[in-house]
C-alpha cells in the first residue's frame, strides 16, 4: 500500500474478477446461453448414440434371420424326402383318373359347381409363395361362375389374400395345417370334409410344385366329384367287367375320396417343401441385406465419432492458445 494521496494500481486479474462480480450483481436475471459449438457437439453425440443403437438393432435382426435360415435348411431335407416318397402316389392317381374317358357333351355342358382349393402357408417370411398361389387362384376364379363357385383354403395366409376380393365364396379355412408333420390322416380328414360338406362337380387344387431349393412352379389340377365320375364310368361299361357286388355310387364315392385325399397329401407336401425352400432363400437374402446395412452404419458411426473427436481436439487447442 502506497502513501496517502498516491495512486493505487490493481492487478489485471483482480480487476477482471471485480468487473465480472459487478456485472453479475447488476443483472442477476440474465440467463447464460450455451455457445453454438456446445450445441453442435451435443447434436453430434446424440447422432453417434442413435447410430450405435440402430447398429445393435440390425445386428440382432441379422442373428435372427441367420438362425431362421439354418432352421429352414434343416427342415427342407425332411420335407423333400417325404415329398419325393409321396409323388408316385399322386402321379398314379392322376394317371388312373385321366385314363377314364370324358363324359358326354351334354353332361359336360351343364352348369358345373366348382370348388377351388388353394394351398398356402400358415406363417409368413417365405417370399412370394402365398402371393403366387393367390394370384393363380384369382385367375381361375375369374373364369368360373360367381354364384356356384366355392373356395376351400388350406393354410391361414390364403384367407387374408382372398377374403377382400372373394370373401363371399369362402366356405372354410384350414388353419395350422402345416404346424404338425403333414400326414395322410390329415389329408384324409380334409378330403372327407370337402366331399361330405359341399356339393360340387369339380375340385381344383392350386399349389406350388417344388423344383429346387431356389425355384418352384405354381400349378393347378382338377379332381372330379364322385357324381361326375359315375357319368364318366358309364362310358367304359362295355370295356370292363365288374363284380355283381360292385355298386357305382358307393365304390366310386370311396375311390374318389381316396383320390382326392392322395392328391391333397401329395400337394400339401409339395407346398410345404416350396414354402421351406422359399423361407430359407428369403432369410439368406435378409441376412445379406443386414450385413450391408451393418457396414454402412458402422462407417457412418465412425465418421460421426471422428467428427466429435476432431471438434474436441480443436476446442482444446483453441483453449490452450487463448490461455497463452
Amino acid at each position: 500500500r502506497g502513501p496517502i494521496g498516491a495512486t493505487q494500481h490493481q492487478h489485471p486479474t483482480m480487476l477482471a474478477r471485480s468487473t465480472f462480480a459487478a456485472a453479475r450483481s447488476v443483472a442477476p436475471m440474465v440467463q447464460r446461453m450455451p455457445r453454438p459449438d456446445t450445441i453442435a457437439r451435443g447434436d453430434r453425440d446424440a447422432n453417434v448414440k442413435a447410430l450405435r443403437l440402430r447398429l445393435a438393432s440390425v445386428k440382432s435382426i441379422q442373428r435372427i434371420t441367420k438362425t431362421m435360415k439354418m432352421v429352414a435348411a434343416a427342415k427342407l431335407k425332411g420335407f423333400q424326402s417325404r415329398m419325393i416318397a409321396a409323388r408316385p402316389l399322386g402321379d398314379r392317381i392322376t394317371a388312373l383318373v385321366d385314363a377314364m374317358p370324358e363324359a358326354l357333351d351334354e353332361i359336360s355342358a351343364k352348369d358345373t359347381t366348382n370348388v377351388v382349393i388353394p394351398f398356402t402357408s400358415d406363417r409368413g417370411l417365405c417370399g412370394g409363395v402365398n402371393g403366387h398361389v393367390a394370384k393363380a387362384s384369382k385367375v381361375l376364379l375369374a373364369d368360373m361362375p360367381q354364384d356356384t363357385t366355392k373356395i376351400f383354403i388350406v393354410g391361414s395366409k390364403g384367407e387374408g389374400l382372398l377374403r377382400r376380393t372373394h370373401g363371399h365364396m369362402l366356405v372354410r379355412t384350414v388353419q395350422d395345417a402345416f404346424g404338425k408333420p403333414t400326414s395322410f390322416a390329415l389329408a384324409s380328414e380334409i378330403a372327407e370334409e370337402i366331399v361330405g360338406s359341399m356339393k360340387y362337380d369339380k375340385a381344383t387344387l392350386v399349389y406350388n410344385k417344388f423344383k429346387s431349393a431356389i425355384a418352384y412352379d405354381t400349378l393347378s389340377e382338377s379332381v372330379d366329384s364322385p357324381e361326375t365320375m359315375e357319368d364318366r364310368l358309364a362310358q367304359i361299361g362295355e370295356r370292363f367287367e365288374f363284380d355283381d357286388e360292385f355298386t357305382e355310387s358307393l365304390h366310386l364315392n370311396d375311390m374318389m375320396q381316396f383320390a382326392l385325399a392322395a392328391k391333397v397329401y401329395s400337394r400339401m407336401l409339395e407346398a410345404a417343401t416350396s414354402e421351406t425352400s422359399a423361407r430359407m432363400q428369403a432369410m439368406e437374402n435378409a441376412t445379406k441385406n443386414c450385413g450391408e446395412m451393418i457396414d454402412k452404419l458402422t462407417l457412418d458411426m465412425n465418421k460421426a465419432r471422428q467428427a466429435v473427436i476432431t471438434q474436441e481436439l480443436s476446442e482444446i487447442v483453441s483453449g490452450a492458445a487463448a490461455v497463452e
